[in-house]
């Protein structure tokens, strides 16, 4: 599905799961009201990371429906399968997005929530969604908006390209967390591939972090070409990169440590 390997920033992702999930909690909010009812629902989520929201999906569609929660990343299958075992209901399943190796008219619903724009040809992955959905079945998703939107992602990035420690400009381009930043595009693409009854909006979301260790080591963990860079780096230049992201991140300091902002395209469609 992604052309890193995410199985390598597995066990950042885990243990991170609680604040990543505190942080989407209206995203997911968005989605499971758009869904609603699930009830007896066959549901497929794509890149279902480490299984949080698989877990409300399993719940919401109930013993006589049915979830596969599924990743490209082996790593994050591994995840999934501890997080959900014991499920009777739930499938754990190494799915490509932009190839899903499943019938057409499988399911009922799809979930895509901070995927597509990882994908390289995100047409291909809206294709595919398409075409497993029962007719009428609904796809709801999200993705981030631009880099100035999201200092909780964008802080230490931007910090280490001051510092040498990565090269070249924000991830924006195809594949890129920002690749899908625009709400009017995303509209556009769920329209050219098919879908209608097409909602897409923004919610605004906030990281907090205890202080800007935390932060920094949640940062430079989550994202696999950051993280090998950050971990390349001479003691030198994460001591800069440190002090630079402080700088950053002054901004958003409270009483009980940073609330650092962000905010994502939502959509629901048909």
């Amino acid at each position: 599905m992604m052309c890193v390997d995410w199985s390598a920033v597995a066990p950042a992702w885990d243990r991170e799961r609680a604040g990543i999930e505190e942080m989407k909690a209206d995203v997911t909010s968005f989605l499971l009201g758009a869904l609603d009812p699930l009830d007896g629902h066959r549901v497929l989520e794509l890149g279902a990371g480490t299984g949080e929201l698989a877990a409300r999906l399993a719940d919401a569609v109930g013993p006589a429906g049915r979830v596969v929660a599924s990743d490209a990343a082996d790593g994050m299958v591994a995840l999934l399968r501890a997080r959900l075992a014991g499920r009777p209901n739930v499938e754990v399943a190494r799915l490509d997005a932009a190839a899903i190796d499943r019938p057409e008219a499988a399911f009922d619903a799809v979930v895509f929530r901070m995927g597509l724009m990882l994908l390289p040809d995100p047409d291909a992955g809206l294709h595919e969604v398409r075409r497993v959905l029962e007719p009428g079945g609904r796809f709801v998703g999200a993705t981030w908006t631009a880099p100035q939107d999201n200092p909780w992602l964008t802080a230490l990035g931007m910090a280490a390209m001051m510092h040498g420690v990565v090269q070249g400009g924000p991830p924006v381009g195809p594949g890129g967390p920002f690749s899908l930043a625009d709400p009017d595009e995303v509209e556009k693409r769920l329209l050219v591939a098919g879908f209608d009854e097409v909602t897409v909006t923004t919610r605004d979301v906030v990281r907090r972090f205890a202080d800007v260790n935390e932060y920094f080591a949640a940062a430079s963990t989550l994202a696999p070409p950051l993280a090998a860079a950050v971990s390349a780096a001479t003691p030198d230049q994460v001591a800069a990169v440190r002090r630079t992201v402080d700088g950053l991140l002054e901004q958003f300091r409270t009483d009980g440590g940073l609330s650092v902002p962000g905010r994502a395209v939502v959509w629901s469609a048909a």
